[in-house]
Formats: C-alpha cells, sequence, structure tokens
C-alpha cells in the first residue's frame, strides 16, 4: 500500500505541477512558489543574536538587548517584513490562505536544519504563540500553531499547545503605537506545564517590537524553561 501510494503521489505531482503563489507560473521545486521567486525574498541579513535587530557588526549584541536581556535567548528570523512576505503573511492571517502557513513554515524547517541548527541540537519542543479563544473562534485558527506544524513535523519535534494560553483578549499590536504595545499584552498569557530544564522555541508569524514575544517568554522561564529560542517568518527592521 505504501509504494502504491508513493507512486499516485507521483502521479499527482507530474500531473497537477506546483503553481508559485507569487508570480502563478509553474514551479518545479516541488513547493507553491518558484524559485526565481524565492530568490527574490527579502531574507533578514544577520543582525544582534538575541533579538535579531539589523547590526553592522554579526554576531554582536544591540545596545538595547546589551542594557536589558530578554528572555528569550536567540531570535531566528528568515525574512524581513516587507513585499512580497507582508503579502503571504497578511493572505494568511486576514484570507484564510492557509496553504501560505505550509509554505512558510517548509522554508523555516528548511532554514532551521540547514543553516540556524547545522551545527548544534535542536529544541526539545516547539511552542507557537497562544492566541486568544475570541480571537480563534473569530479567525478560525492560529496562523503561529499553523506555522509551527510543518517544523514540527519536518524537525521531527514535538508542539506543545495544550498548556500555553493567551487569558487576556488583546488589542491587535499592529494597531497600536510601539508605547502602548508593551502594556497591551502585559500578564496575557498563562502556563500550566513545567518546563524545568528544557530547551523550547517559541514560533510566531512576524516579530515587530518583541513585546508579545518577550511576555509570553517571560512566562515560560517561570515555569522553568532553560533556553528559549524566538522563530519568526519575519521580523520588521
Amino acid at each position: 500500500m505504501q509504494i502504491k501510494n508513493h507512486y499516485l503521489k507521483k502521479a499527482y505531482a507530474w500531473l497537477l505541477p506546483f503553481t508559485c503563489v507569487l508570480c502563478s507560473h509553474p514551479s518545479f521545486a516541488n513547493q507553491d512558489l518558484c524559485d526565481p521567486c524565492l530568490q527574490a525574498l527579502p531574507r533578514l541579513e544577520e543582525g544582534c543574536i538575541r533579538c535579531a535587530i539589523p547590526l553592522s557588526i554579526k554576531g554582536s549584541l544591540c545596545g538595547q538587548c546589551l542594557q536589558k536581556n530578554p528572555p528569550f535567548d536567540v531570535t531566528h528570523a528568515l525574512y524581513s517584513y516587507e513585499l512580497p512576505i507582508t503579502k503571504l503573511i497578511l493572505e494568511l492571517k486576514f484570507n484564510h490562505t492557509l496553504f501560505n502557513a505550509r509554505l512558510l513554515g517548509e522554508l523555516l524547517a528548511i532554514e532551521i536544519r540547514q543553516n540556524w541548527y547545522k551545527n548544534k541540537p535542536l529544541p526539545d519542543l516547539i511552542i507557537p504563540i497562544p492566541l486568544h479563544a475570541a480571537r480563534l473562534k473569530e479567525r478560525g485558527f492560529n496562523q503561529a500553531l499553523e506555522l509551527a506544524r510543518p517544523i514540527a513535523h519536518y524537525l521531527k519535534r514535538p508542539l506543545e499547545i495544550k498548556h500555553c494560553h493567551r487569558t487576556k483578549l488583546t488589542s491587535p499590536q499592529s494597531t497600536l503605537l510601539a508605547a502602548e504595545r508593551q502594556k497591551n499584552v502585559r500578564d496575557a498569557f498563562d502556563v500550566s506545564r513545567n518546563f524545568t530544564g528544557l530547551h523550547v522555541a517559541v514560533i510566531d508569524d512576524v516579530i515587530t517590537t518583541g513585546n508579545t514575544m518577550t511576555e509570553f517568554c517571560k512566562v515560560l522561564k517561570q515555569q522553568g524553561v532553560k533556553q528559549i529560542d524566538a522563530w519568526c517568518c519575519a521580523k520588521v527592521k
């Protein structure tokens, strides 16, 4: 049966080739993104090793992280939050284009395995940033979780989704000024599991000011997490 399914999948791929989500041309890369569009994506240059803000000196800490360390230990961001990444993420969040999550998750997973963690151990488990129940009902899905699913599958790492919750219904961070965002997410999360000694990766679609990631990771550290790696598809410069 497995052999039959293998050949069926190959036949479907041949009969129904992948189509690039950006230019609509056929893709021969076994994903919904052609190679020219893939190469043109705005990869984020290396920056601060703690928060990923762009720096001229690679492998160093920015002034803000030197003054006050965030509760996460490292940030890995694949793309700059600009076109066409903004298009893919906004379509995912507000147009229910869920295959964008699969595509972006696969791109992240490849980068994680082949570059970011090529010579160091992977985290013990993956935790998507929780979405409040009311927002989940409204949207129908948690975009961070949908990004995390293909990553967890590719990396063979468990997903933690049962014991981490967003208990405060906050305003969308994108609608607030930078000074209001920290207050908006304060005390927004609850974690009911003990993570003592574990190395975890926390994933979100976009990191802007980093306040949401910071607040959630503070609660994780209170539950004994040894190391937190922040992963995101895109980072606002």
